[in-house]
């Protein structure tokens, strides 16, 4: 390797920790909107969950007690439930477009909205929060190829520097999670991501919505998933960017 393409060992460690800090990042929203894209296509799994979770059975003591007089919402099938709720997941990622006109019949054929007013505005904040992810997916993408090749010529931090960027983060987050319990990270993340003046806590009771996905054991299984794939492609990434990057950086023969 000719010096001009050996890693640069006057570059100032707060810098090249930077650099490693960022590739790191940028690989790590890239295999989670991969991961969240291709899950999104199987509807996050919603058919294999239907049955785990016993959301049917959920559907049939929880329907009936509807207080806005959504009836028969109980009488559908497996089937008819998948399909709301794939009618919600393309709803979502296309805008929140359409989310009003989702109904279902009753047992007279006429037809019930699906959504009330609150449960849509939610579900379009929802919608707006997957479109700014596809925009931090897409910035990750363009920045990821670049921030590979200057990590490859950057020296690498020391495991001090390594812990500090990655160790320190976690360590505050999983605290976070012993002290206050999963459930109310949960609800906080809420307060943090949605407009103060929507709502989007709705008791079983009350929504369709909330009772067709059993919130928020749902959210859990598909919390697991998103995470299980972003922890598998999150090093392909790093290592396969890092060897892509030193072939460019090999000088041509």
């Amino acid at each position: 390797m000719s010096p001009l393409h050996e890693p640069t060992r006057s570059m100032k460690p707060a810098l090249a920790l930077a650099l490693w800090f960022g590739y790191g990042l940028a690989s790590l929203v890239l295999a989670l909107g991969l991961t969240w894209g291709l899950y999104a296509q199987a509807d996050y799994g919603y058919p294999f969950w239907y049955q785990q979770l016993e959301i049917g059975a959920h559907i049939d003591h929880y329907g009936p007690l509807n207080r806005y007089h959504r009836r028969d919402f109980e009488r559908l099938d497996a089937h008819q439930h998948q399909a709301l709720f794939h009618d919600i997941r393309v709803a979502v990622h296309d805008g929140g477009r359409g989310l009003e006109a989702l109904a279902y019949q009753d047992r007279d054929g006429r037809r019930i909205p699906l959504l009330r007013h609150a449960e849509v505005l939610h579900l379009r904040d929802v919608a707006h929060l997957i479109d700014r992810g596809r925009v931090a997916f897409w910035l990750a993408l363009v920045l990821w190829l670049p921030l590979a090749w200057l990590s490859a010529g950057a020296p690498r931090p020391g495991w001090r520097g390594r812990a500090l960027v990655a160790v320190s983060p976690l360590l505050a987050m999983l605290g976070w999670l012993l002290v206050s319990g999963p459930t109310k990270v949960f609800y906080q993340f809420h307060i943090w991501l949605f407009p103060a003046d929507h709502e989007w806590f709705f008791y079983w009771q009350d929504s369709l919505m909330s009772t067709l996905m059993k919130a928020p054991a749902l959210f859990g299984g598909i919390a697991v998933v998103l995470v299980g794939g972003t922890l598998v492609l999150t090093p392909m990434l790093y290592g396969g960017g890092l060897w892509l990057a030193r072939r460019l950086r090999e000088p041509h023969r």
